[in-house]
């Protein structure tokens, strides 16, 4: 057999193949995120290797068939063209692997199972595809790569007509979708799926061996079925095992949704199970997540919500058809349906939403401008050709994005020179190798610029395309050069140098090192942290540092350690860092190094490092986190309580009843009412009125404004608008930020429409 591989080889064909191969590995060894062996790597091969190994069978068939072989001998020929194209196919994976002297590979063991699962799986069907093709056309090549292609948009035509994201195809075997989920879905969907591929291909080599016997294309389509009918009773056997295969697949394409491999829109409303309708909505969701009562409040929070919008956008066709909103209970259900856990999805062309409940209130307007700009969008995907126009116009309308407005924090930027390729982020590509909250808020303050100079009707014929200087007269340079111009006259003296480089300073997925393997540890290391097994997690993290040093992994390491009453530990691994290391000055990592100094009974050094936290305004989280941290230290609570609340992982009655007894020894304790208000969200006037006490009581400005929105939260939820309302109007007069009392005053313009809503 080695001397018939060695033929083979001496061809030219075969030659010309090996090169191909390998120019396109050493192509991808230049590209980020493609130069490693992994998920990357592995499904780009597939596409060469479905067109060289099908067009080599092809050529080769066309030889073998002017002999005459028997039917035994065909299977040996076969197993010939599937040992040449998997030597041919190593070469790749021999110069991937030699890449890893120049790029670090952090999981050779699953790179391995996805070239296995991908090119090799997809090499294995296309020579059974070319092999009936080749029988029964005569442009047999043509028609291969036809239908090659033809495959290959099975996935648009999926992700464009079903809700999912991803999608699973004989040749690429599995695409993830365009998401910013850094973690893949299970593989274990892929390699039951890549059965089927395998049934499938020995279906067709099955199919070939009878048509050589029986099919010939010197004569005419009813000579050949005359011919195979009457080799019918001799090739029983055969077409046994083309039937069963042909049934298994068909089992396999009618529970496809069982399977996980794709799900029609009735699908997932029927696993969600409750419907309901606004004026301009249809909601799916699950009645454990919501009451009728709750549900009353979202549609009318969402048809408040569509008014915003399409005062904005002033779409002509608005409510011509209702929108779709899915409404997950959580990212996992997100994940298993559409693809992505942490990524959020509008389709404009199908006018569906897809979220999930915990992110429904910070999400639902961004997604829904995606939804309202269709009209004005390229036509079929109805919506931008460029990434850096959809997602800039959703963020310039909702132009929700935090403590600051996107203008501070793109003035920020540009005080940093940060701001140096933001043109890049309205080409084709250059938005989806920028960080995402780097090419989110820069392009939402440029679009907002845009609008707020020039009106939405001229923005509008710039949106499908992205072409500047027909409605603007000026070329995205000029207009790029006059928004920097503006920028300087936005005051952004309250974001600080460290926020800037902590928020945006961040590589996209394109240029983190092991991506997809340091995601799966961090994923895996905060299921540890969930079901408190500190030690697992802390493990899973510091692995995933040693691969690359992300303010994340460190941030779970100091986490589990002062968990593991390790806050020594932490103190010193920060001071091992080197001194111009961008962690040291991560608000993240520094709110934990504070924890370890109050749990090492250094209050005073930990309430420094809280004012400084505080001082870089990071978030609207990290505001609260320290004001109610130095709240802590100033009532005195003891490194101990502070532990047991925020480290032990206690049951939270526990944590009541520790709060209780603590409180009665002082009465002043905000804090803890702060705490103890926190863990009993659930029970609204209780909680309530902890806030409320809070708020009262406390010195605290940010306690005090944090505090009464969450007190008016709870009113909120009883339906007291107009106590809502006097909370918000008494919260302004503590806002950390103006950006955060423009959105008290929307919120309390959504208190005055609800109950006319709802009536």
């Amino acid at each position: 057999m080695v001397s018939v591989l060695l033929a083979y080889f001496t061809t030219a064909r075969v030659q010309i193949a090996a090169l191909i191969y390998f120019l396109v590995a050493g192509i991808l060894t230049q590209i980020p995120l493609f130069n490693y062996l992994g998920y990357e790597f592995s499904a780009l091969m597939t596409v060469p290797a479905a067109l060289i190994s099908g067009i080599l069978t092809i050529q080769f068939l066309r030889e073998h068939r002017e002999k005459p072989l028997t039917r035994r001998t065909w299977l040996y020929v076969i197993i010939d063209y599937i040992s040449i194209n998997s030597l041919l196919l190593l070469i790749p994976l021999l110069l991937i692997l030699l890449n890893a002297f120049a790029v670090k590979n952090c999981a050779f063991g699953k790179g391995f199972l996805y070239y296995l699962l991908l090119p090799m799986c997809a090499m294995f069907f296309s020579i059974a595809a070319a092999l009936v093709i080749g029988v029964l056309f005569r442009k047999a090549i043509t028609a291969y790569i036809f239908i090659v292609a033809g495959i290959l948009s099975h996935i648009v035509f999926i992700t464009y007509t079903q809700p999912q994201l991803f999608a699973y195809n004989f040749i690429l075997g599995f695409f993830p979708g365009i998401t910013y989920d850094e973690t893949l879905s299970d593989i274990v969907p892929l390699i039951i799926y890549r059965q089927f591929t395998i049934i499938a291909s020995l279906m067709l080599i099955t199919l070939f061996v009878i048509l050589t016997g029986s099919f010939d294309r010197k004569y005419s389509l009813r000579n050949n079925i005359t011919v195979i009918r009457k080799n019918l009773k001799m090739d029983k056997v055969l077409w046994g095992v083309f039937l069963f295969c042909l049934f298994v697949v068909g089992i396999g394409h009618l529970y496809r949704d069982t399977l996980g491999f794709e799900f029609a829109p009735q699908s997932i409303q029927q696993q969600l199970g409750r419907r309901t309708e606004s004026d301009h909505f249809i909601f799916y969701y699950q009645s454990n997540d919501y009451s009728a009562e709750e549900m009353q409040v979202l549609k009318a929070e969402s048809e408040f919500h569509f008014r915003k919008v399409a005062g904005v956008l002033k779409p002509m066709k608005a409510g011509a058809v209702k929108v779709s909103v899915y409404i997950y209970p959580n990212g996992e259900w997100k994940q298993r349906f559409i693809g992505t856990s942490n990524t959020n999805i509008a389709k404009p062309w199908k006018q569906e939403i897809h979220l999930t409940k915990s992110t429904f209130e910070t999400t639902f307007r961004h997604e829904l401008v995606h939804i309202l700009a269709a009209e004005m969008g390229f036509p079929v995907i109805n919506a931008s050709t460029r990434m850096g126009l959809n997602e800039g116009l959703a963020v310039a309308v909702d132009w929700d994005e935090g403590m600051f407005t996107p203008h501070q924090f793109a003035a920020a930027l540009q005080r940093e020179n940060g701001l140096n390729n933001a043109d890049h982020l309205f080409s084709y590509s250059g938005f989806a190798v920028q960080s995402s909250s780097f090419a989110y808020l820069v392009s939402g303050s440029f679009v907002r610029y845009l609008i707020d100079r020039f009106g939405i009707e001229r923005f509008r014929q710039t949106f499908p395309n992205g072409n500047f200087v027909h409605p603007f007269g000026e070329s995205l340079e000029s207009l790029i050069k006059d928004w920097k111009a503006f920028l300087k006259t936005v005051d952004a003296t309250e974001i600080p140098p460290e926020t800037v480089k902590a928020l945006f300073f961040q590589p996209s997925i394109f240029y983190k090192t092991c991506a997809r393997e340091v995601a799966e540890q961090n994923k895996r290391a905060l299921q540890a942290v969930r079901t408190k097994d500190y030690s697992k997690a802390e493990s899973e993290f510091i692995a995933s540092y040693e691969y690359a040093p992300t303010p994340y992994a460190l941030r779970g390491i100091f986490q589990t350690l002062n968990a593991q009453q390790k806050s020594k530990e932490v103190i010193k691994r920060f001071t091992e860092l080197n001194g111009l290391s961008s962690l040291k000055k991560n608000p993240a990592i520094l709110l934990l190094l504070a924890d370890a100094y109050y749990l090492e009974h250094q209050q005073e050094t930990a309430q420094k490092l809280y004012r400084i936290i505080r001082g870089m305004n990071y978030s609207e989280p990290y505001t609260e986190a320290t004001a109610l941290r130095i709240q802590c230290i100033t009532d005195g609570v003891t490194p101990a309580i502070f532990f047991t609340l925020y480290y032990a992982g206690l049951e939270d009655s526990i944590k009541i009843a520790i709060i209780d007894s603590v409180y009665l020894k002082d009465n002043n304790a905000f804090s803890l009412l702060y705490i103890k208000g926190m863990i009993q969200d659930g029970k609204i006037t209780e909680s309530k009125d902890l806030f409320a006490r809070v708020a009262d009581g406390t010195t605290s400005p940010d306690l005090k404004y944090f505090a009464s929105l969450r007190s008016a939260q709870q009113l909120y939820l009883q339906k007291r608008y107009e106590e809502v309302k006097a909370v918000y109007w008494q919260a302004r007069n503590y806002t950390p930020t103006a950006a955060l009392s423009d959105r008290l005053e929307e919120k309390i313009e959504l208190c005055d429409y609800i109950p006319l809503e709802i009536q």
